[in-house]
């Protein structure tokens, strides 16, 4: 069953988003390899889970008829500017009153200049990509 094109590009993304988080994942548990006899059952576990993920992803892009692509050194970029932002965005003085005490008013201060700092920086990175000055 074909999707329409907006569809079909939207599971394509979540594909493309789950297999990068599961090769990232999977680099770590490479990294843990030498651990004791109840982390190997846990790791073969996470292992076998992150198959199936991965098998159910791919039947789904058959079922779909949907040929997956990889995303361009651009959309890469973009991407990785969007989770940056998302992060500073939860990083907001105002959105961590949950996380226990409060800034003291110097303290807050400078994380709110570290924050906006690096939004700044990260809405420079974009504007510079959407301009077009950076070369794949």
């Amino acid at each position: 069953m074909a999707l329409d094109e907006l569809h079909a590009r939207r599971l394509a993304t979540v594909v493309n988003v789950f297999e990068s988080a599961l090769d990232r994942m999977e680099r770590v548990l490479k990294s843990l390899e030498s651990a004791g006899e109840d982390e190997r059952g846990q790791i073969r576990q996470v292992r076998e889970k992150m198959a199936m993920v991965r098998s159910r992803l791919s039947e789904s892009l058959e079922h779909f008829a949907i040929r997956p692509r990889k995303p361009g050194p651009r959309q890469v970029l973009a991407a990785e500017l969007s989770r940056l932002w998302v992060v500073l965005e939860n990083a907001r003085p105002e959105r961590m009153k949950g996380y226990g005490r409060e800034f003291s008013p110097a303290d807050k201060a400078a994380w709110e200049k570290l924050i906006e700092g690096l939004m700044s920086d990260v809405k420079e990175m974009r504007h510079i990509l959407v301009k077009g000055q950076v070369r794949p």
